[in-house]
C-alpha cells in the first residue's frame, strides 16, 4: 500500500536516507539536487545545491543535525540541517562515491566517524570532529560498491566490491 508520493525532482532520483527520528527523508538526484522531505506534512522541508555532478547517496548523522551527501564529483558535502546551509566540503575520493555511513562507537578511541566507499577502489574513514581522514582502506581490486560499520565491542568496517569480495577491517 502506497503511503506517500513525492514529486519534486527535475532529474532521476537515485539516493534516499531516513532521519534517525523518522520525521525526514532525504532524496538525491542526477541533477545535483538534495531534497529533504517532512514525512509528517508530506512537503519539502529544504533542499541543497552544491555538488558539481550527480548526487548518489545521503546519510543523516546519528544526532540528526547533519546530512552527508556524495556522488560523481568525489566530494562529501556536510549540510547543517538547523542552519540549512553547507558546513563542510570534503575532497574525499578521486572517483564516484558509492555509499556513506555514519557510526558512533563507544569502544572506538576516535569516537564518532563517517565512512565512504568509491569507484576509486578505496573505503575511507573520516573524523566527524574536523572531517579529517582517519584511515584509507585499500585492498580491493577495483570499485568499492558498499561500506557499513559494525558498532560495539568488536567495532569494524565492512566493504564490498566489484572484485567479488567482502572485506572486514578493524
Amino acid at each position: 500500500k502506497e503511503l506517500l508520493l513525492q514529486d519534486g525532482h527535475a532529474r532521476e532520483v537515485y539516493g534516499v536516507g531516513f532521519h534517525p527520528d523518522g520525521s525526514l527523508v532525504a532524496t538525491t538526484d542526477f541533477g545535483g539536487v538534495v531534497q529533504c522531505w517532512d514525512l509528517r506534512t508530506g512537503k519539502s522541508a529544504c533542499h541543497f545545491l552544491g555538488h558539481a555532478k550527480r548526487v548518489i547517496c545521503s546519510e543523516f548523522s546519528p544526532n540528526g543535525f547533519q546530512l552527508a551527501t556524495a556522488g560523481d564529483d568525489g566530494t562529501i558535502k556536510i549540510w547543517d540541517l538547523r542552519r540549512r546551509r553547507p558546513s563542510a566540503s570534503i575532497p574525499a575520493h578521486t572517483n564516484l562515491i558509492t555509499q556513506l555511513k555514519f557510526a558512533h562507537s563507544s569502544s572506538s578511541q576516535n569516537g564518532e566517524f563517517l565512512t565512504s566507499s568509491s569507484f576509486d577502489g578505496t573505503g575511507k574513514v573520516w573524523s566527524t570532529r574536523d572531517w579529517k581522514l582517519l584511515t584509507s582502506l585499500q585492498g580491493h581490486e577495483g570499485k568499492v560498491m558498499g561500506i557499513d560499520v559494525l558498532d560495539g565491542p568488536s567495532c569494524g568496517v565492512v566493504t564490498c566490491g566489484f572484485d567479488k569480495t567482502l572485506k572486514l577491517w578493524q
